[in-house]
């Protein structure tokens, strides 16, 4: 389970690439593919680096009109489907 003070990057078990307008994500160990839009992709992109949660929510509260309540529920949602898809990891800080 994840918190605010929890470090992720995208997992190096994982491939990732634009199509159109979607990011398309495949987990190559699982064959599992996640399609990307939105706040997803925006959040996505932020995963080149080791970053925080927090850091993440608050990236996405200045580029996004949304309550910071729902903004951190629905980031710390997506990054645990993410993590428990495999395609991002946890990294000490």
């Amino acid at each position: 389970m994840l918190d605010l003070s929890t470090m992720v990057k995208k997992s190096a078990a994982q491939v990732s690439c634009v199509l159109n307008e979607e990011v398309a994500v495949l987990n190559v160990e699982r064959a599992l593919y996640f399609g990307l839009q939105g706040v997803g992709a925006y959040v996505w992109d932020r995963l080149e680096e080791p970053r925080s949660v927090a850091e993440i929510c608050d990236d996405v509260l200045a580029n996004f009109d949304v309550p910071p309540d729902v903004c951190q529920r629905d980031v710390m949602g997506f990054l645990d489907s993410l993590s428990e898809a495999g395609l991002i990891e946890t990294v000490r800080a």
